[in-house]
């Protein structure tokens, strides 16, 4: 049987494996990547531009899955047919240590390696994941979502009886709920970033997307979340880490994308400024 300690050291090794394939020469003077490196140009674009539209969809998904029955639906089918506390509980323990384990362990090799890439590309991964982790928790908490058993019992013969709990949300009434999934942002979120930080490994996104569609749906199959919770976390995901991952990405190669900003320029002042 795989423990977590053997699953933790298995993702540990495979942390170590991309190391090696990020490896490029280093500058003898430059100075190593942080995860804080650029997190204000990073927070910014990562909620702004195209981005909208990947927040915009979340919403406006889960809104009409919610209110059409079809998260409902969906997960009665899926408890009816496919329904695997196994698999369920692979991808809960799963969605929590792929971020936990791979970012911190790219970030550390390249480290321990002298290696600036490896080093930028844990960092851009640290930095993705904790910018996530923190909107996806301010959103659980505003939103308010019900969670599929809303606290009910997992063998309760009526649960999959409550087509309403679909649409219960509570708006700053309680602990951290069930929109979007974190498991879901979080894993795409650090795949995304990785992408776009290293867009010429092309096993990064033929391994990591996989797994986290993979992870996502455990959690409807384990009856942790509705889909469009899952949706609405792979989007949300997939926006900040990309946006993330490209800003690591560029100041590493020393051609940052032009960009314009309106915003105080001095005591009482307005203007335009920005990389040109």
């Amino acid at each position: 049987m795989i423990t977590l300690t053997d699953l933790a050291r298995s993702l540990a090794l495979s942390a170590v494996a991309a190391a090696s394939l990020l490896a490029a020469p280093t500058r003898a003077d430059a100075r190593a990547p942080t995860p804080v490196d650029g997190l204000g140009d990073g927070v910014v674009d990562a909620f702004s531009g195209t981005n909208v539209f990947f927040f915009a969809g979340a919403v406006l998904t889960t809104g009409a899955m919610a209110q059409s029955g079809l998260d409902h639906s969906a997960r009665v089918a899926v408890q009816n047919h496919l329904a695997s506390p196994v698999y369920g509980d692979a991808a809960l323990y799963g969605g929590y240590l792929v971020p936990a384990v791979v970012a911190p362990a790219l970030y550390v090799v390249g480290l321990a390696l002298g290696d600036d890439r490896t080093t930028g590309a844990g960092s851009a991964a640290l930095q993705a994941v904790a910018v996530t982790l923190v909107t996806t928790g301010l959103l659980k908490w505003s939103t308010g979502r019900a969670y599929p058993l809303n606290g009910g019992d997992p063998a309760a013969p009526d649960r999959l009886d409550h087509p309403g709990f679909a649409r219960t949300f509570t708006p700053f009434q309680g602990p951290l709920l069930a929109w979007p999934s974190g498991h879901t942002s979080a894993t795409v979120g650090l795949v995304a970033a990785l992408t776009a930080y290293a867009p010429d490994h092309l096993a990064i996104p033929l391994v990591g997307y996989p797994l986290a569609a993979a992870i996502g749906f455990g959690m409807v199959v384990g009856d942790r979340h509705w889909a469009s919770d899952v949706v609405a976390g792979a989007l949300i995901g997939q926006a900040i880490g990309w946006s993330i991952g490209a800003n690591f990405r560029a100041r590493a190669s020393g051609d940052a994308a032009p960009s314009v900003k309106v915003g105080p320029t001095g005591p009482g002042t307005l203007g335009v400024y920005g990389k040109f």
